[in-house]
């Protein structure tokens, strides 16, 4: 992905990234750690990102490159290029995107004894996300007692050990007979003339309300709506039984039927062209991926929220016009 921007004028990152599981192979989970450089701080963001997510027949490096392929595809879909520190206690993860990637790309995904490299989809997903942001990678010492990478480590072992907890192992999706724990209603604002807008999300538990809004220049609809609803699951802080709402078939119809059907393609459509918004859709999927979610078409004069929503969005929608237009979605 190319971008005019300078390095010093991008979203700095730093990012810390575990996996693993017990046994190898067998059940895991990985886990990422965002954290905004300190110049990036602001109160339209939240302080950290946590995404996790798990697999009941892995190994301890594909989880490792599960979580890096996580956090970027995320940052990916809500911003565009970064510039990213990540951190990671995996030599084979470090080494493979640093050294062994160019000559396995040479050799046709083969490595020095002709034999085909493992892993190879997971890396070639790695190295595409990679080259969307200006990355430096990082090795830490195992269990060194460095704060953030022993978050990760906990992170990634509690939702390996959901797989195997009964108590804790979650259905795959939400059914509409089981309450929610938590809506999520989603709406966007849009100056189709500018290509600029912004969006709101109200949380809701019982009586307590959350709203979080944000403006977005350079963007289109459907990019603000995917941004939206995947800022509103990653600001839930565990796993739970999430409503979202929203009145756009787009988001809804598109995560709960098509975007597996794409994922199967290879991100085309069935007539074959390339899906519009795929790294918006990336960061949703993983943002989802931890919680138990509906997806609900909803009207905003059928729900508060809905409405409150649309408002956050409007007020949100930058003032001045945008330095130049994306192409529209097809």
């Amino acid at each position: 992905m190319e971008s005019g921007l300078q390095s010093d004028d991008l979203p700095q990152f730093e990012v810390y990234t575990d996996g693993g599981c017990r046994p190898n192979p067998g059940p895991g989970g990985w886990a990422a750690i965002i954290r905004p450089a300190a110049a990036e701080a602001a109160d339209d963001r939240p302080a950290e990102w946590y995404l996790s997510g798990n697999h009941p027949d892995t190994t301890n490096n594909q989880m490792e490159l599960q979580a890096a392929i996580s956090a970027l595809a995320f940052l990916t879909g809500l911003l565009g290029r970064c510039v990213i520190d990540l951190y990671t206690d995996s030599e084979y993860m470090r080494q493979g995107i640093t050294e062994w990637l160019p000559g396995w790309e040479r050799n046709g995904w083969k490595t020095r004894g002709r034999e085909p490299v493992k892993n190879q989809q997971l890396w070639r997903q790695l190295d595409r996300l990679a080259q969307n942001h200006t990355l430096n990678w990082h090795w830490l010492r195992s269990h060194a007692d460095h704060p953030h990478n022993e978050r990760a480590d906990q992170m990634a072992t509690r939702a390996r050990r959901a797989l195997t907890s009964p108590a804790a192992a979650p259905p795959a999706a939400l059914d509409q007979a089981q309450p929610a724990e938590v809506s999520v209603a989603v709406k966007a604002s849009y100056n189709a003339a500018r290509r600029m807008g912004g969006w709101g999300v109200v949380l809701r538990k019982g009586e307590h309300v959350r709203t979080l809004s944000r403006a977005e220049p350079r963007t289109s609809a459907n990019a603000l709506l995917l941004r939206a609803a995947a800022e509103g699951l990653c600001a839930l802080h565990r796993p739970c039984a999430v409503l979202v709402l929203s009145d756009a078939e787009y988001l809804i119809r598109g995560a709960s039927q098509w975007v597996r059907s794409w994922q199967a393609r290879d991100w085309r459509t069935k007539a074959g062209q390339p899906v519009a918004n795929r790294p918006e859709w990336e960061a949703l999927l993983v943002a989802a991926e931890p919680h138990r979610v509906h997806w609900q078409l909803a009207r905003p004069e059928d729900t508060v929220d809905l409405a409150l929503a649309g408002e956050l969005a409007a007020a949100a929608e930058p003032d001045e016009p945008a330095a130049a237009d994306p192409p529209a979605d097809p």
